[in-house]
C-alpha cells in the first residue's frame, strides 16, 4: 500500500509563511522611513504600495538603534527556514547533477510523447480499417 505522504513532500514545519521575509522586512523599513521623515519634517505622498506597508506598520516610527531588536524575530525566522531547507532531500546535489537529471527526464518525456502519438495513430488506423475483435 502506498504511503499517504509523497516522498518529496515539504516538512509540516516549512510553509510559504516561514519563508516570507520580505513583508516583515518591508514593515521594519517603513517604520524606519517614517522615523526619518518625521525627524526631517518631510511629507511625501504615499504610493499604493507604501500606503499598504505603512498601514501594516501601524505608523509607529522606529529609530536606527531599535532596528536590531525589531529584526530579531525576522533573523530567527530566516535561521529556522534555512535549517528546514537544508534538511530537504537532494539539497546536497550540485547544479550540474540536477541539469543532467533534467535532461534525462526531458528525453524520457520526448520518448513517451512519441509512443503516445504512435499509439494514437495505430488506434485511428485500426478504427478506419473497421477491424473488429471477435469475442
Amino acid at each position: 500500500m502506498a504511503s499517504d505522504v509523497p516522498s518529496l513532500a515539504l516538512p509540516p514545519t516549512l510553509s510559504p509563511d516561514s519563508l516570507d521575509a520580505l513583508s516583515e522586512f518591508a514593515i521594519v523599513l517603513a517604520k524606519v522611513r517614517t522615523s526619518i521623515q518625521s525627524s526631517a519634517g518631510l511629507a511625501t505622498a504615499a504610493t499604493p504600495g507604501t500606503a499598504a506597508v505603512a498601514a501594516a506598520a501601524g505608523g509607529q516610527p522606529l529609530s536606527f538603534k531599535d532596528v536590531p531588536g525589531a529584526t530579531d524575530a525576522l533573523k530567527h525566522k530566516l535561521q529556522h527556514a534555512r535549517a528546514e531547507v537544508r534538511a530537504l532531500p537532494d539539497m546536497d546535489r550540485g547544479v550540474d547533477e540536477q541539469r543532467r537529471e533534467m535532461a534525462e527526464l526531458e528525453a524520457r518525456i520526448v520518448t513517451q510523447r512519441a509512443l503516445l502519438e504512435r499509439l494514437r495513430d495505430d488506434g485511428l488506423r485500426f478504427g478506419k480499417d473497421g477491424d473488429k475483435m471477435e469475442v
